[in-house]
């Protein structure tokens, strides 16, 4: 084979890879967001309301986004940072509670107590079993809620 031809899929293997881990390395931990968006929920809104009334409440993210930027009109003390945490979290904990309950009720997991790396595991499971019907996104989004809420003992 020419040397020329295959320096040139070597680099292009290479480059291949820096781009793959590059990508891996700038996607946004979601246990971490949501973590961050539950603490930021908690002292933020509290100042105003009780945080019963907003988690009783089931919105979609762009129902959340429209909901915090009034609240942020309001007066809350949310950067832009916060605001996509605060709605990723509340997004998660309604997606949990919306589509995990129409197979079984969302009593049963938030009686279970798991590490964060067992509850991925527990809702791919899940997921599997009506495919399509949550995301990856999703997925990670319920599992990372679930760890926050329900963390292994």
């Amino acid at each position: 084979m020419n040397k020329r031809l295959v320096f040139a899929l070597a680099s292009a293997c290479i480059l291949t890879l820096a781009l793959t881990a590059s990508a891996e390395q700038s996607a946004p931990d979601p246990g971490a967001t949501i973590s961050a968006g539950k603490t930021a929920f908690e002292a933020s809104c509290k100042t105003c309301h009780g945080l019963d009334r907003p988690l009783s409440k089931v919105k979609t993210a762009e129902e959340w986004d429209v909901t915090v930027t009034r609240m942020i009109k309001n007066g809350a003390k949310v950067n832009d940072e916060q605001k996509g945490q605060i709605i990723a979290y509340l997004a998660a904990k309604d997606t949990f509670g919306t589509k995990c309950s129409v197979c079984h009720g969302t009593d049963r997991p938030l009686g279970k107590a798991k590490t964060a790396a067992d509850w991925l595991a527990t809702v791919t499971k899940m997921a599997g079993k009506k495919p399509g019907h949550l995301s990856n996104a999703e997925i990670a989004a319920v599992a990372a809620y679930l760890a926050l809420e329900r963390p292994a003992k």
